[in-house]
């Protein structure tokens, strides 16, 4: 079966199209924060371009971000982690790759939900690999209930992409007691209700996987990272060796800076204007007449129902483009239970620009 494309990426390129013509595009469909990377994750690059020579490291990744980041969990989550159970990988995505790839051989087969992230669906397909979808729906907060799980090994994203969910600890542990987790923790940071739990918190037998692309904003440093059992890091950089090498080596030694106390402190006030932004976009979108049956508790999205407006929302998100020059992502990306009658707006841009797009949509839905 053909891997389905990333729909996201292609409203992204039309509204490109539309920009070139000179028409100015509102981004709600990408979810790449705009704030800037902290200087001093920028100054430690310039340092390291300058000082080291950019050869290959190892493909588990340089050793002390891999001592940082089992710190960083520990004193987040109070769990222990040992830097050999960390990887640290090009960007999250070739990580989760690998690490579908093992636990479905060593583990078994995987679950995820839907609507959820799109390419948990498209790697199994990309891998040629079992999977099962579970619905999940908003009168559960779009959550996985433990009763649903019939698999071997499970993927939990929290906070969650695209509803905004976030997982209490004593859900993951029931979850946990069902098969081996896969938990997607990309968007750990990004809480509006204290943070959110990690599956280490509450099971030794899961994986997480995690990037600095979301909470820490290096999108365009591609790192990421995984923490796993230790009997399956040989397996996972066995995969990462003859496919990616390893992550880049001026993006892992600027990470290091990531971990200073001032550049923590900084990156988490950026929750705040988030924050901000939700609250203005959520009852903007409410007075439009978009449904928002659970309301975001974490990362920069809200899953709205467009029913009151259309039966088929990726036409639909097509036609805010030509008609208003808003770009949202359409439901289909998430899944297929129920999700023609969504689509979701991302946050990442400024409070200004999401005006200005809530009064284009509410111009033509109005």
């Amino acid at each position: 079966m053909p891997v389905k494309p990333f729909y996201v990426m292609k409203v992204l390129e039309r509204a490109r199209e539309i920009e070139k013509k000179g028409r100015k595009v509102i981004h709600f469909e990408i979810g790449e924060p705009d704030l800037p990377v902290p200087e001093k994750v920028k100054e430690a690059a310039r340092k390291v371009i300058g000082n080291i020579e950019l050869r290959y490291t190892e493909s588990a990744g340089i050793y002390p971000l891999r001592e940082k980041i089992a710190e960083y969990y520990g004193k987040t989550y109070g769990v222990s982690v040992k830097p050999q159970q960390v990887i640290i990988t090009p960007g999250s995505s070739p990580g989760l790759l690998a690490l579908l790839k093992v636990v479905s051989e060593l583990i078994g087969t995987i679950s995820y939900p839907d609507p959820g992230y799109p390419c948990y669906k498209n790697m199994l397909s990309f891998l040629n690999l079992p999977g099962e979808r579970i619905p999940v729906s908003p009168e559960e907060s779009f959550k996985l209930r433990p009763e649903s799980v019939k698999t071997e090994a499970l993927i939990v994203n929290s906070p969650s992409n695209p509803t905004g969910t976030v997982y209490r600890k004593e859900e993951l542990r029931r979850l946990s007691e069902k098969a081996f987790l896969i938990s997607d923790e990309v968007y750990h940071g990004l809480t509006y209700r204290g943070r959110a739990a990690s599956a280490l918190e509450v099971t030794d037998n899961a994986a997480v996987a995690g990037s600095f692309s979301k909470f820490f904003l290096m999108t365009g440093w591609r790192l990421g990272f995984l923490i796993v059992p230790e009997e399956l890091v040989p397996h996972i950089t066995a995969i990462l060796q003859n496919t990616v090498i390893s992550a880049s080596t001026a993006s892992q030694h600027a990470a290091l800076a990531c971990f200073e106390e001032d550049v923590l402190e900084e990156l988490a006030a950026n929750v705040e204007i988030f924050r901000k932004r939700r609250d203005f976009m959520l009852k903007g979108l409410k007075e439009i007449g978009f449904k928002v049956p659970v309301e975001p508790e974490g990362a920069f999205y809200i899953y709205a129902d467009v029913s009151g407006f259309t039966e088929d929302s990726f036409e639909f998100s097509f036609r805010l483009l030509e008609e208003t020059g808003v770009a949202v992502t359409p439901g289909r990306d998430f899944g297929y239970n129920g999700t023609d009658r969504f689509v979701r707006f991302s946050y990442c841009t400024s409070l200004k620009n999401i005006e200005e797009g809530l009064e284009r949509l509410c111009k033509l839905l109005r």
